[in-house]
């Protein structure tokens, strides 16, 4: 009698497990869509393809007028300036620049090993009136 029921709960179990792969427990789990810069400091070149990535433009190169700076939107909002980031995201962009104090979400890939983000488009959400910004 003890097989049986063994042999039972072996069943139910197993049908659980199959139950619960086809309804997605199984699938890969989504990232979001939007990363931070927060999200890639640790490792840039980590990051494969295209991607977008929110934060604020914290300043220009003055070598290179087509990269700025970008620091976390979350530590630029809790410092209220763009000066006390802890990494910043060199990001190489053609288009029309983007303001200092800009909230942006860059779209694009890393390149040179993930030493630089080269942006294919540059979203500006809305501009953080910082200090001195």
């Amino acid at each position: 009698m003890k097989r049986y029921i063994l042999a039972l709960a072996a069943i139910v179990i197993t049908g659980i497990v199959l139950a619960g792969f086809s309804s997605g427990m199984g699938k890969k789990v989504r990232t979001k869509s939007v990363l931070s810069v927060n999200d890639i400091q640790a490792d840039p070149a980590a990051y494969t393809g295209t991607i977008t990535i929110n934060g604020v433009v914290a300043g220009f190169s003055k070598k290179d007028q087509t990269i700025f700076g970008l620091v976390d939107t979350a530590e630029a909002k809790l410092c209220k300036t763009v000066t006390c980031g802890v990494f910043y995201l060199p990001v190489k962009y053609t288009g029309k620049a983007p303001k200092e104090g800009d909230e942006v979400n860059v779209t694009g890939s890393f390149g040179e090993k993930g030493r630089v983000f080269n942006a294919t488009r540059v979203d500006v959400l809305r501009h953080l009136h910082l200090e001195g910004r």
